[in-house]
């Protein structure tokens, strides 16, 4: 779903000024500017729930830190290191009883930054539904091979349900999906929403950003991150 400029600055209250210089510091995408033939000749539209979630983090953020700082935190690069499973040890959202899980899974004890936001994803679907270990561990073997070519956190996962039956997939936020209707969705899973909050809540433990800030407002919710409800 999309929102038009006019309707975007009313409801977030921000000035068309404003708007234009956080695209240009990068704390709002360039792709989300996107351009759609109107009767008046050309409008501008936004992603709805993508731009109002970013500019509500920059309105909770911009007191604390500066537009560079803003931009570094907020936009989708990867996280240039991998994770141990010491370092998984301390992420509360990963639950700690499917570790040995994900280690089987992936076939391997270091991770990327990507891995790990499927870890949450999957930490949470498991607090949520009654998804099995097994199936955990199934669903993990059946999506590593392409998390390797994710170069961006701006993707979605959806999981399915067929026949009690558990299936992943992975798709850009600003894609267009059909999915056949026999399937079930359980969940819509935005991993640049856990991205974000991962490396706010974190960045003193894994050294994101930040050492010297204090703690953000920005935390995850009890139970569900960036799950968007179906």
């Amino acid at each position: 779903m999309y929102i038009s400029k006019k309707d975007l600055l009313k409801e977030t209250g921000i000035s068309y000024g404003q708007l234009y210089r956080w695209k240009r510091e990068g704390i709002i995408p360039e792709e989300w500017f996107i351009k759609q033939s109107a009767f008046t000749g050309q409008e501008t539209v936004f992603p709805k729930r993508q731009i109002i979630n970013r500019i509500k983090a920059i309105q909770e953020l911009k007191d604390k830190y500066t537009l560079e700082e803003l931009a570094r935190i907020l936009s989708p690069e990867i996280a240039e290191r991998y994770f141990t499973t010491d370092d998984l040890e301390i992420i509360e959202e990963i639950q700690k009883n499917l570790i040995p899980a994900f280690v089987q899974g992936f076939d391997k004890n270091s991770f990327t930054f990507i891995e790990v936001l499927i870890m949450i994803a999957l930490s949470e679907l498991r607090t949520n539904t009654d998804i099995s270990l097994g199936q955990i561990i199934e669903m993990v073997e059946g999506l590593k091979d392409y998390l390797a070519q994710i170069k961006s956190t701006g993707f979605i996962l959806i999981v399915f349900d067929r026949s009690n039956d558990y299936y992943g997939t992975l798709y850009e936020e600003q894609a267009q999906v059909f999915i056949d209707s026999r399937l079930k969705i359980i969940r819509r899973i935005h991993l640049n929403e856990i991205s974000n909050k991962l490396k706010l809540k974190y960045r003193k433990s894994f050294n994101f950003k930040f050492d010297n800030q204090d703690d953000t407002k920005l935390e995850f919710n009890s139970g569900e991150v960036g799950v968007e409800p179906v």
